[in-house]
C-alpha cells in the first residue's frame, strides 16, 4: 500500500516537473481577433457571422513556467555532462512553482444574430498541473540534515494537484449599450484523472546534535486520487472512462469591454470559477499527523539493508497510513484579468493588463505591455512584454492572418530566447479557424474600437478659413474649439448684424440706389 502510495506519488511529480505553464498575455493582447479570445473574456468576439473551429485544427496551447532550467541542473564537466545539484538550489527562491496548462480545441460554433448578440457551444480538452514547493524541502532532500544539527527545519506548505478534463460550453455575448458589451459562458465539466494535496503538508525537521537523530513534526499529508487505476489499466475500461462517468462539475465565465470615450477601453473577466466531484475509482492515502524521531539505520549488514530500511522507517509510517474511497470536489484554478486599452491616433492601440491565478490558496500574479496594431482587415500583430510568477521580464508576440473565411493565429510569450537549455517559460498557442460573413454595423466588433474614426493629418474649410480635423463621428466632422470671431463693422441700416444695438447709418437715397 506504502509502495503504490510513494510510485504513484513519484510518477506525478515527474510529470509536473517535466511540463509547466502560465497563460499567454501576447495572444490576449489580440482582443476580439479570434473566438479563442472569448476563452479569456466572454465579451470579447471576432467580426464576423458564423465562426467554426474544427478538432484540434482550431487550436492547441502549451504553457510552460518553472524557476529552473536546463543549465541550472546539468553543467559541462571534464570528461561529460554532470548534475550539480548546489547550483540548483541556488537557482531557487523561497516559494517556488511548476505548472502546466494543456488546451486542444474539439470544436466551435458561433452565431452572430443581426442584433449584434453571439450564441457559442464549443468543447476543449485540458490538462492543468500544478506543483508549489518550498526551497527548505528541497535543501534538506539534497543536503541531508548534516548542516542543520541543533536546528530545526521548517517545510512550508507543499502543494500538488494534477487534473485532466473536458469541458462543454455555451456562451452569449451581446452589447448593452453602445459602449458596453458583456458575456457570460456557462460550462459543463467532465473529470478524468485528478491527484491533489487537499491543503497541502507541513512539517518541522529537528537534528539532534549529539547524534544525528531527526524528530519529526508532519501535519495535513493526504494525497487524493482519482482515475489512476483505470489509466494504469488495472481496472475499469479507459475507453468508456473517456467518454463519460461520473466525475462531473460545472464553471461560469464573465466578462465586460466598456468603451470610455473615444480614446480608451476597459475589458475585464473572471474565468474558471468552477468545481469537479470526483467519483469514480477513488484512492485517498492519509497519513495521520506524526510527531515521531529517527535515529538513522545500522550498515552493519549491508547484504540485507532494503529490508532494515523497511523496518526502521517504512514501518514508522505504515501504521499511521489509511486509505479510504471517499468522493471529493476540488475547484479549477480560477482567472481574472484586466486591461487598459488607449487608441492611438494610427489606427493602433496600446495595451497594459494585469492578471491573476488562483492555485491551491495562493495567488500568482503576472503582468504585460504591449502594442496592436491592424493592417486591414487581413492581418493584426501585436507585440509585448510580460512579466510572469517567478520570472524576469519576457518579449512575445502575436499575429493572426485571414485569407477568404479561414484564419490562421500563433502567438508566443518568449520570442528572444531560442536556447532550448536556458527556457524556464514559453507560452505557445496556433490554430486556424474559420469565419464566415461580415456582422452587422454596431456590432461587438465596434465595441472593441474606438467610436471616433480617425483620419491621416489634414485640413477642411471651416467657415471660409482652414481648420485642423481631429476626426469623424457619422456625418459629424470634429474640429478643435475655435476663437470667437469678430463682428464686422456694419455700416448701413438693413445689414443683417448692425454694429451697435438700434444704432444704424442713415442712407441717403443716393446711396440706397
Amino acid at each position: 500500500m506504502m509502495r503504490r502510495f510513494y510510485v504513484t506519488f513519484s510518477l506525478v511529480v515527474a510529470c509536473a516537473l517535466a511540463s509547466s505553464a502560465q497563460n499567454s498575455l501576447s495572444f490576449y493582447h489580440l482582443g476580439n481577433t479570434t473566438f479563442q479570445n472569448s476563452y479569456y473574456n466572454p465579451a470579447l468576439v471576432p467580426e464576423g457571422k458564423v465562426f467554426v473551429g474544427l478538432p484540434v485544427l482550431s487550436g492547441i496551447h502549451l504553457n510552460f513556467n518553472n524557476k529552473f532550467n536546463y543549465k541550472d541542473v546539468i553543467i559541462q564537466g571534464e570528461v561529460q555532462k554532470e548534475i550539480d545539484l548546489n547550483l540548483y538550489l541556488k537557482s531557487l527562491q523561497k516559494n517556488n512553482m511548476v505548472s502546466m496548462t494543456t488546451t486542444f480545441n474539439l470544436f466551435h460554433l458561433g452565431i452572430t444574430t443581426r442584433g449584434g448578440s453571439t450564441l457559442a457551444l464549443y468543447a476543449n480538452e485540458r490538462i492543468e498541473m500544478d506543483f508549489l514547493y518550498p526551497k527548505s524541502l528541497m535543501e534538506f532532500l539534497i543536503k541531508g540534515n548534516a548542516g542543520s544539527k541543533g536546528e530545526t527545519v521548517k517545510i512550508g506548505k507543499t502543494r500538488l494537484s494534477t487534473t485532466y478534463f473536458r469541458e462543454f460550453g455555451l456562451g452569449y455575448s451581446t452589447n448593452v449599450s453602445s459602449d458596453l458589451s458583456i458575456g457570460v459562458r456557462a460550462k459543463y465539466l467532465q473529470g478524468f484523472l485528478n491527484g491533489s494535496t487537499p491543503g497541502g503538508f507541513t512539517a518541522d525537521l529537528t537534528t539532534n546534535k549529539e547524534d544525528y537523530s531527526i524528530s519529526l513534526d508532519m501535519r495535513d499529508a493526504t494525497f487524493r486520487t482519482s482515475g489512476m487505476d483505470i489509466f494504469q489499466g488495472n481496472t475499469g475500461n479507459l475507453g468508456t472512462h473517456l467518454i463519460s462517468n461520473n466525475n462531473r462539475g460545472a464553471a461560469i465565465d464573465l466578462g465586460f469591454n466598456l468603451n470610455m470615450g473615444p480614446d480608451y477601453t476597459i475589458s475585464g473577466s473572471i474565468t474558471d470559477i468552477g468545481f469537479i466531484s470526483w467519483k469514480e475509482d477513488i484512492k485517498n492515502y492519509t497519513l495521520a499527523d506524526t510527531t515521531m524521531t529517527y535515529s538513522g539505520i545500522d550498515l552493519k549488514d549491508p547484504g540485507d539493508l532494503v529490508q532494515t530500511i523497511e523496518d526502521s522507517l517504512i514501518n514508522k509510517f505504515k501504521n499511521r497510513n489509511s486509505e479510504t474511497d471517499n468522493p471529493y470536489t476540488t475547484i479549477i484554478s480560477p482567472k481574472a484579468y484586466l486591461s487598459w486599452t488607449y487608441h492611438a491616433h494610427n489606427g493602433g492601440d496600446v495595451i497594459a493588463t494585469g492578471g491573476a491565478r488562483y492555485i491551491q490558496g495562493q495567488m500568482k500574479f503576472l503582468l504585460g505591455a504591449g502594442y496592436r496594431h491592424s493592417f486591414g482587415k487581413f492581418f493584426v500583430g501585436t507585440f509585448n512584454v510580460t512579466k510572469l510568477p517567478q520570472q524576469f521580464f519576457n518579449m512575445g508576440a502575436a499575429l493572426a492572418l485571414k485569407g477568404g473565411p479561414a484564419q490562421m493565429y500563433l502567438a508566443v510569450d518568449q520570442v528572444v530566447n531560442y536556447d532550448l537549455t536556458k527556457f524556464q517559460a514559453i507560452d505557445v498557442r496556433f490554430g486556424i479557424n474559420f469565419i464566415i460573413g461580415q456582422k452587422e454595423p454596431e456590432s461587438l466588433m465596434e465595441a472593441n474600437k474606438p467610436k471616433v474614426k480617425r483620419t491621416k493629418a489634414g485640413t477642411q474649410s471651416f467657415l471660409g478659413q482652414k481648420v485642423d480635423v481631429k476626426g469623424q463621428e457619422g456625418i459629424y466632422t470634429i474640429i478643435n474649439k475655435q476663437e470667437r470671431r469678430k463682428k464686422r463693422d456694419y455700416e448701413f441700416e438693413g445689414d443683417p448684424i448692425p454694429k451697435e444695438k438700434n444704432r444704424f447709418k442713415q442712407r441717403s437715397p443716393k446711396e440706397r440706389y
